[in-house]
């Protein structure tokens, strides 16, 4: 006869043999889960070293291009209707998706051309200002960039010491140097992301001393600040004209325009050394999102920096040519 206190052993017994059934089972599905996810991160580094090779090897293929300009084919001349300015569309091959873009950073503004030496380049400085009204933006965005070139002192103030006041945020550029990305104006006063969306289009962060625009893939809002003479039908034509019969240099460009003496004061081109490469690759749900920059001229084809990352918005176009943030 089995007593009230064996019947309770019994039922512990029951209910502990339970409790260790459900403990090996979470324990199995943990370890399953663990495992599968181990697998899932395992598949999604296979993919990104893929995406990279692949990355890898579209830099190589804009590279190639350049280099095949800056020969015959270019007869050195940078312009829109030759072969780097074509996109590499949407191509799909063994499960990957991969595209690609070349665009000109010559045909924008420079803004480090802004201060050369630690001093204040006035013509550069005039012309950003007629950017800047071309755009319909405010011309005193020029005075915290010029201050932050300058090593922070005011334009006006040459004796001021470099560093006084506020120091930059952080990842801002550093008093005195050269902008290294065009993103990093949105540290100074007044450069709000409305501001930057009109404005990253149109400039670009390069060496101080590269001061010419490229008349051949100058951006609509350039070349209308490059002419502020000419009304908006003869600089239709003159954007139009250049994709079919480019401007061999700076006095085809002359020859060519309406009227004479509408060009603004600044230094003008047809050929071009520094190119922004933007690509992007895709492998089931792995995606890359690679830029870079390309300095060519002549033989010498070489990769000055280069940012993988994640996605982001697509850049504003114009008139057939490309505008990215660079």
């Amino acid at each position: 006869m089995r007593t009230p206190e064996s019947r309770k052993q019994r039922g512990m017994a029951v209910i502990m043999a339970l409790l260790i059934v459900a403990l090996a089972t979470t324990a199995a599905s943990l370890v399953l889960w663990q495992q599968g996810l181990w697998w899932h991160q395992l598949d999604n580094d296979r993919n990104r070293a893929q995406l990279r090779l692949v990355a890898d090897a579209g830099l190589g293929w804009a590279m190639e291009i350049l280099r095949f300009n800056n020969g015959a084919a270019g007869n050195g001349v940078v312009a829109l209707s030759q072969l780097w300015a074509q996109p590499l569309p949407q191509t799909e091959a063994q499960g990957v998706t991969v595209s690609g873009r070349l665009s000109d950073l010559q045909g924008r503004f420079n803004l480090n051309s802004l201060v050369q030496n630690g001093q204040t380049n006035a013509r550069q400085l005039v012309f950003y200002k007629r950017l800047l009204t071309t755009l319909g933006l405010p011309t005193r965005l020029s005075e915290p960039l010029v201050k932050q070139l300058r090593g922070g002192k005011d334009p006006e103030d040459a004796s001021q010491p470099a560093g006084e006041g506020r120091p930059p945020e952080p990842g801002a550029a550093q008093p005195g140097n050269p902008l290294l990305r065009v993103e990093m104006l949105r540290w100074l006063p007044g450069y709000t992301p409305e501001v930057l969306d009109k404005l990253l289009p149109h400039v670009a962060a390069l060496p101080a001393d590269v001061s010419q625009i490229n008349i051949n893939t100058a951006t609509p809002a350039v070349m209308k600040t490059l002419l502020p003479g000419v009304g908006e039908g003869n600089l239709l034509v003159l954007l139009n004209q250049r994709k079919v019969n480019y401007y061999k240099d700076a006095n085809d460009f002359k020859a060519r325009l309406p009227a004479p003496g509408i060009i603004a004061d600044t230094d003008i081109a047809a050929a071009s050394n520094y190119f922004m490469l933007d690509s992007s690759a895709r492998l089931e749900r792995a995606r890359l999102e690679m830029r870079a920059l390309i300095y060519s001229n002549m033989n010498v084809v070489k990769t000055l920096w280069r940012q993988d990352g994640a996605a982001r918005p697509p850049p504003a176009r114009g008139n057939g040519n490309q505008n990215d943030n660079a």
